[in-house]
């Protein structure tokens, strides 16, 4: 007998792989809106991590008109990224989080149950992070 089993593993698994999608779907979104040169203090703070918008100038430098970063790339937002930016916008976390959902499904043993439980430690960090960004 496994420690998670019928509804709760279903439950845990659907809600981890959902929250993954929607987390993937955002960090696409974010990451166009860099490439198309439109940074601003959104996709900034959730990229990066950094969610005070005084610290965003001191790690990213003054925006310029209309609060824009026009100089910020991803690679200098990944170079510059914290624990909560991980957590909300690195697609390698959400797609293991996506797989240990698949994973339990489909193996009925301990470890894959311990893998989505540790993707929905972080499917939940990611939303607790989520929670500091700037309005």
């Amino acid at each position: 007998m496994s420690t998670l089993s019928g509804l709760p593993l279903v439950s845990i698994a659907l809600a981890t792989m959902i929250s993954a999608f929607i987390r993937l779907v955002q960090t696409m979104q974010l990451r166009q809106r860099v490439e198309f040169g439109h940074t601003g203090v959104r996709e900034l703070a959730e990229l990066s991590g950094v969610t005070d918008p005084q610290d965003l100038q001191d790690v990213f430098g003054p925006p310029g008109m209309n609060r824009v970063w026009a100089n910020v790339n991803l690679a200098t937002i990944e170079a510059k990224r914290r624990l909560a930016g991980s957590l909300m916008s690195d697609p390698r976390l959400h797609w293991y989080s996506i797989a240990a959902g698949i994973g339990a499904f489909i193996i009925n043993h301990w470890s894959a149950q311990i893998l989505l439980m540790i993707a929905a430690i972080i499917q939940s960090g990611a939303w607790l992070s989520a929670t500091r960004l700037p309005k």
